[in-house]
């Protein structure tokens, strides 16, 4: 087996890696989800629970603060390591945390000022200590995000997978310490510290057993000021911007329909908001891998044969579970969620296409940073957000959540130009290309549609879930038909 083999079979095993990782961390925060929420709706009342879910998605939206510099901090050491520039590398590593760490300073400073005034409390009509909550949550988002980006020299080097490995058990752990929590009495202050915490401890671990804090010097800590920090920032300006378009797309919704309907309403929506990162989060992971594969040749076979099989593992995981969505989201949610509210009618099928159009433009963002074309993701991915936030605030006032789903998928066609761009750098013709690799994957997809179809006609909630088993079944056959084909095919 010649280096080039090896190489993408080093590739396809990480695919496969950070894929598990990734379902199980999602799996991990899915049973928060599913397990806690009913507890937590009944101990806090929906608006304690709308006020956890504004924590929860604030813990999320803080990405927003990164300025870039994550993505810019491994792209710029995976260069440096392919040059074989190993003190290149530290200074970026260093550079970046320094950086970032210095906005988060100035955010925190930001929220208790708002908080104090009283605004964060009258835009998004909070409960009494509600700003509380959420400066808190500021605090320690930004040690969380600081921690992961001690992780990246990891994804830099194509270990994507023990990020996720990390950010899973702590999810896990965070289960039965909230849960506890709640059922003694824990207010919501509490609990998202408690997670917080959950959260951040794994990874500093994984960064100290992988020997990531030595690559940190006093030397380097001293001549960091504020030009150095401002250069950072103006390199990954474009990084960042994309950044903002993912944010502003999917959990600053939440505090949009706060603002529109109150707290209890944001709740239900954040619910239906982590179950669609099942399609645009979960199912589209394996184009993270892409982006330091790709950054790490120029050659556009090499180019072709890493994407197309990132894009088929996202085109596998999305593509069921989108089809979940469809035909039994409706019945599964109904078994689950008792707010007094009925589920609205075509929920599932918004919540896919939401997915759907979050998973592409995953690929097409990350794929584009691996190619030198992030200024071109970034104006596009704001055209995106622009619209999608347009057509998120009119469909709920046109059609509740399910026309916010509807409208906040309508700015993918702004992605189309960019991914034509990725398909040339990559030896394609088109995006139509991409599809074209979907064909041994479409017998698949159309019987676990049969499954699902016949199953949602039934009322027996037992055979809902039996349905899952044989769709699992046929992802795992594609999955093992993906790690069989040629880098050609």
């Amino acid at each position: 087996m010649n280096s080039d083999d090896n190489t993408i079979h080093s590739y396809r095993r990480e695919l496969l890696k950070n894929q598990l990782w990734q379902v199980l961390n999602f799996a991990s925060k899915a049973g928060f989800l599913f397990l806690l929420t009913p507890l937590m709706i009944s101990k806090w009342g929906a608006e304690g629970y709308g006020l956890f879910a504004l924590a929860s998605s604030l813990l999320v939206s803080m990405a927003i603060l990164d300025g870039g510099v994550r993505a810019l901090t491994r792209i710029q050491m995976a260069e440096a390591w392919k040059r074989g520039d190993e003190q290149s590398a530290r200074r970026v590593y260093l550079e970046g945390l320094l950086t970032f760490a210095s906005i988060c300073l100035l955010a925190i400073a930001a929220s208790i000022a708002l908080a104090a005034t009283g605004w964060m409390t009258d835009l998004l009509r909070l409960p009494p200590g509600g700003a509380a909550v959420l400066v808190m949550t500021v605090a320690c988002t930004a040690v969380l995000m600081i921690s992961l980006l001690a992780l990246e020299p990891l994804a830099a080097r194509g270990n994507l997978s023990a990020l996720k490995a990390a950010n899973t058990w702590g999810a896990v752990v965070a289960i039965p310490l909230c849960g506890a929590m709640v059922l003694w009495g824990a207010h919501v202050g509490p609990v998202v510290l408690a997670y917080a915490t959950s959260l951040t401890i794994p990874n500093i671990i994984v960064a100290w057993r992988a020997g990531l804090l030595a690559m940190l010097s006093w030397e380097g800590i001293f001549k960091f000021t504020p030009r150095v920090a401002w250069r950072t920032v103006s390199a990954g300006v474009w990084y960042y911007l994309t950044t903002i378009s993912l944010i502003g797309k999917t959990h600053s919704l939440t505090f949009l329909v706060s603002a529109l309907a109150g707290p209890a309403e944001a709740g239900l929506f954040y619910i239906l908001l982590r179950l669609s990162e099942i399609v645009g989060n979960v199912g589209a992971t394996s184009s993270e891998t892409s982006l330091a594969a790709l950054a790490s040749t120029s050659d556009a076979l090499k180019r072709r044969a890493a994407f197309s099989q990132s894009w088929l593992h996202v085109s596998l995981f999305c593509t069921h579970g989108t089809l979940v969505f469809v035909f039994l989201s409706q019945h599964l949610l109904s078994l689950w969620i008792h707010t007094g509210e009925a589920i609205p009618n075509f929920i599932g099928i918004t919540l896919g296409l939401f997915g759907l159009a979050g998973a592409f433009s995953r690929v097409v963002v990350n794929a584009s940073m691996g190619l030198d074309l992030i200024r071109t993701a970034a104006i596009a991915g704001l055209w995106e957000a622009g619209v999608s936030i347009c057509g998120a605030a009119a469909g709920f006032h046109l059609w509740g959540l399910p026309g916010l789903f509807l409208g906040g998928s309508a700015g993918i066609f702004c992605l189309l130009s960019a991914g034509t761009k990725v398909s040339e750098r990559c030896g394609l013709f088109s995006i139509a290309a991409w599809f074209a690799f979907l064909k041994p994957l479409l017998p698949g997809f159309l019987l676990a549609g049969l499954i699902l179809f016949g199953a949602s006609l039934s009322h027996s909630p037992l055979l809902w879930l039996l349905a899952l088993i044989p769709c699992a079944a046929i992802a795992l056959i594609q999955l093992r038909k993906l790690h069989s084909l040629s880098p050609q095919d």
